[in-house]
């Protein structure tokens, strides 16, 4: 009987052609257990929310797709080492995305955000309707095999 490699991590590649964006912001005071990691008195959570049909995989059960792309203050200070950037829940027909970005890329994600398109991602396969996002590629311009 041959065991499975752990070691080994499966990915799968999903490709999402963009069709509507929104923006929220909300700004609040700061709980005391949000305070010290956070290291101010503000609490702030800037997303933006890509809607998209699912083009890769084809035939694929969840046809439609919701990312957020939300700003984490943390995500770049070498605090810790992250599994992942992200994670990808599968709800009805259609997949839910959390996405983790720095600060300083999130300004031009909003200016570019009417002109996004294209949306793809490496994660790991699906288990139990849940994954980790492992990468984001976003683009303005279609790839020529689309």
């Amino acid at each position: 009987m041959s065991s499975r490699n752990r070691a080994t991590v499966e990915r799968i590649i999903l490709q999402a052609r963009i069709w509507g964006w929104d923006m929220s912001w909300p700004f609040s005071m700061a709980t005391p257990t949000d305070t010290r990691p956070i290291g101010h008195h503000y609490s702030e959570h800037t997303a933006i929310k890509l809607y998209g049909s699912v083009r890769y995989p084809e035939a694929f059960k969840y046809p439609t797709l919701e990312c957020y792309l939300h700003v984490d203050p943390l995500l770049l200070s070498d605090k810790s080492t992250p599994r992942c950037i992200g994670s990808m829940l599968a709800t009805g027909k259609r997949l839910i995305a959390y996405i983790s970005v720095s600060n300083d890329r999130f300004n031009s994600l909003i200016i570019a955000a009417s002109r996004l398109v294209a949306l793809e991602m490496n994660a790991e396969p699906l288990r139990y309707r849940k994954t980790k996002v492992m990468g984001i590629h976003l683009s303005t311009e279609l790839e020529s095999d689309w």
